[in-house]
């Protein structure tokens, strides 16, 4: 196993308790914990509840992984609006054009194979997004990977690490895949539905939803993105993450997170 991958694993996970422990995070924490009568005393509350925060963004650990990858590929080009929040505007056409979508794909009648329907869509949202010259709608997305191809082609990808989401959360995760990529269309004055591809990413390759909202052809699984775009390895880091918690550089880190709360005065807060 490559050790570049080892240290790229443990530096995703160092930048999210960096952003987790930062000062103003556990500020914030004792402020809140101070005003509470409770027994457990407030330093060992306010690392419970960071250790909580942290324990809900395994997601956000994969996604760093994956944008660390996407930058150590030689072949592969990261662009800006690559892990940012982006303030987008799209044309009310295509938003409601994405509605309309999304509902249809939910009724009974809708046919089993949705490729050519979403094809069509991406087509239409094109359309829309060159032709419109009225006020656009303002729409404000996480972009969870952007880059760009050797061969010019734009890959925007939404990542999950699961796909065991209830349905209403799967409905907005498809929903807000389809509203970013309108919204890049228009950001990076895409001209053909073929220069820019989305899509949804899992890292965990175990499907429970079929491809309701997005064909299989834009569904990536476990291996499968790794193996069309990275020359790291998937298993390479899948073994990492199973064992990473007793890697003694990470367990030192949170030992010194540890200390850090333990060790602030509470009352000067």
């Amino acid at each position: 196993m490559d050790n570049s991958t080892h240290e790229l694993v443990r530096k995703a996970i160092r930048d999210i308790l960096t952003e987790t422990f930062s000062d103003r995070s556990i500020k914030d924490s004792f402020i809140i914990h101070n005003e509470k009568l409770h027994f457990v005393p407030v330093q060992y509350r306010v690392l419970g509840g960071l250790l909580q925060s942290l324990n809900i963004k395994f997601g956000n650990v994969i996604e760093r992984i994956i944008d660390l990858i996407i930058r150590n590929e030689p072949h592969l080009f990261t662009q800006l609006e690559s892990r940012k929040k982006i303030a987008f505007r799209i044309s009310p056409d295509t938003d409601s054009l994405i509605d309309r979508y999304i509902t249809r794909r939910q009724q009974g009648n809708s046919p089993d194979d949705c490729t050519s329907e979403f094809q069509s869509l991406l087509n239409d949202i094109i359309v829309n997004e060159n032709s419109y010259n009225g006020i656009r709608e303002p729409i404000t997305h996480d972009v969870d990977a952007l880059f760009k191809t050797q061969f010019g082609e734009f890959i925007y990808l939404e990542v999950k690490y699961n796909d065991d989401h209830d349905t209403g959360k799967f409905v907005d995760i498809n929903r807000k895949f389809l509203k970013t990529y309108a919204g890049l269309a228009h950001h990076l004055g895409i001209k053909s539905a073929s220069e820019l591809r989305p899509i949804l990413y899992y890292f965990n390759p175990t499907k429970r939803w079929g491809p309701i909202y997005t064909p299989s052809k834009n569904i990536h699984r476990g291996q499968t993105l790794f193996d069309e775009f990275f020359t790291t390895r998937f298993d390479d880091v899948h073994a990492i993450l199973k064992t990473i918690n007793e890697d003694s550089e990470i367990l030192s880190e949170f030992d010194l997170l540890y200390r850090q709360v333990r060790n602030i005065n509470s009352g000067n807060i």
